[in-house]
């Protein structure tokens, strides 16, 4: 019974035509179970955990308050690409910050590579407290080009917000995450 369903398969026509190429889609269904095991997300294969692991409910909530001079960014201004492309690159900024830019891929380049291997890579991805002020900087200038501003002060500030049973918002913490001045 297991013979006849097995040569009803997509993977037996393939056998039966190509050798060569049954052997690329074995290695890769291969492949893939080894990722899944080691925990590896890729496309276009996603685990349980990135879709559908409950969310916990938070205490508090990161806000990123941006001003060109005295002028206030406001996030809404920005296309979603845009939005993605500053908001993103800032909490990856200020998860550095915190963490005396020791960046957290550091782990995950370990736990993979050794070597040279490790070495190159870590010399091509990781950031470094010497990308402070180029990044400042970069994205001033990706946010003033949108504005056509050619304002040489821009402030970040990291705010912390609180949800009250009321529905309304406290922010209970304020800190400058940077302040460019040219």
């Amino acid at each position: 019974m297991f013979a006849i369903m097995w040569q009803r398969t997509f993977l037996y026509r393939v056998l039966q035509k190509d050798k060569a190429f049954f052997a690329l889609f074995v290695l890769f269904i291969l492949g893939q179970f080894l990722f899944t095991y080691k925990g590896v997300e890729n496309t276009p294969f996603f685990h349980y955990g990135m879709y559908s692991a409950p969310h916990k409910a938070q205490e508090s909530y990161t806000i990123y308050a941006m001003a060109i001079d005295t002028t206030r960014i406001l996030s809404g201004s920005f296309f979603d690409p845009q939005r993605v492309v500053v908001y993103n690159t800032l909490a990856t900024y200020d998860d550095l910050k915190q963490h005396d830019f020791k960046d957290s891929l550091d782990k995950v380049i370990s736990h993979r590579f050794s070597g040279a291997t490790a070495r190159k890579l870590r010399a091509a991805l990781l950031n470094s407290s010497k990308m402070d002020t180029p990044y400042q900087k970069w994205l001033f200038s990706y946010i003033a080009d949108m504005r056509m501003i050619e304002t040489p002060h821009f402030g970040v500030a990291k705010l912390n917000a609180v949800y009250n049973p009321d529905g309304t918002l406290t922010i209970d913490n304020v800190n400058i995450l940077f302040d460019l001045k040219e």
